[in-house]
């Protein structure tokens, strides 16, 4: 087993990920919470408590002293408290005080989480009181859709506007206009504007769903350091086996030195495979 107790878990482990979420939150409503006159005993990190509450309840463990036996039997717990047994009325403490705070660090969380696919947000249930809205079927539209909308939307703006222009073009050619055309060409503009209206929305509806199928900045920079990370546990890796391998040749080396001063030959045994021949 590794000496470093962190690399017994996968860096896909939710662990990690829960740090990685407590380091995006706003922690000041429970670090102010705290005195700084330096009387009292010293509080447990309210970083710390936090992502021991949220790696266990996200394990469906709520109970505080589920939370205190967690602490010494399951290794993420043990990670988070830093091989720490956090006592079970030290955990109901801390949720009974910062109440208020950890509501709305749980409607921070959840959007955070929403992003990055760790729940589902697509199923609301409610119950069947009656309600009034506005939306319709036809206000929600996927890509394919939107871009099945803004394609003839554009050819049939384009169609009006050449009317438009061959309309301008004939009065001032023939100086008058005629019986009927004016009205049509005027008929032409609210239809010109409620195609513009529905352009221009789903133009911007395109343009939301497009961003948000891009991952966030701080999207990019948490796959960023976990990449760093992995690079560097298997530069470390590859550095201690390179190392290991450097002294088997040298001990093979030695060896068949001093059989040879010896005066004896053919029991070195089979020589270790070089580096060159072991790397892919």
């Amino acid at each position: 087993m590794p000496r470093d107790v962190r690399e017994w878990l996968p860096p896909e482990h939710l662990w990690w990920k829960v740090l990685d979420v407590v380091e995006l939150l706003d922690l000041s409503a429970f670090e102010n919470s705290y005195r700084d006159d330096g009387r009292g005993g010293v509080a447990y990190p309210p970083a710390s408590l936090i992502a021991l509450l949220l790696y266990c309840y996200s394990k469906g463990v709520r109970s505080s002293r589920r939370i205190e036996q967690a602490c010494w039997d399951d290794v993420g717990c043990r990670i988070i408290t830093a091989n720490r047994r956090v006592d079970h009325s030290t955990v109901a403490r801390f949720v009974r005080r910062h109440r208020a705070a950890l509501n709305s660090l749980f409607v921070q969380v959840l959007p955070l989480c929403g992003r990055r696919g760790l729940v589902d947000l697509s199923a609301v249930a409610v119950d069947d009181s009656p309600m009034e809205a506005n939306a319709s079927r036809d206000a929600n539209q996927r890509l394919q859709r939107l871009e099945e909308t803004i394609s003839p939307c554009e050819k049939e703006i384009h169609a009006l506007m050449e009317d438009v222009v061959d309309h301008a073009l004939s009065v001032e050619a023939n100086g008058s206009v005629a019986q009927g055309d004016g009205e049509d060409a005027c008929d032409n503009w609210p239809r010109l504007s409620r195609l513009c209206d529905r352009l221009t929305r789903a133009h911007l509806a395109r343009d939301t769903l497009h961003e948000r199928a891009m991952p966030s900045p701080t999207e990019i920079r948490i796959k960023v350091e976990a990449a760093e990370r992995m690079v560097a546990r298997a530069e470390k890796r590859l550095a201690a086996e390179t190392e290991a391998h450097q002294e088997k040749l040298k001990k093979y080396e030695l060896r068949v030195r001093e059989n040879r001063a010896a005066g004896h030959r053919g029991v070195n045994g089979r020589p270790p495979v070089p580096m060159a021949r072991l790397s892919p």
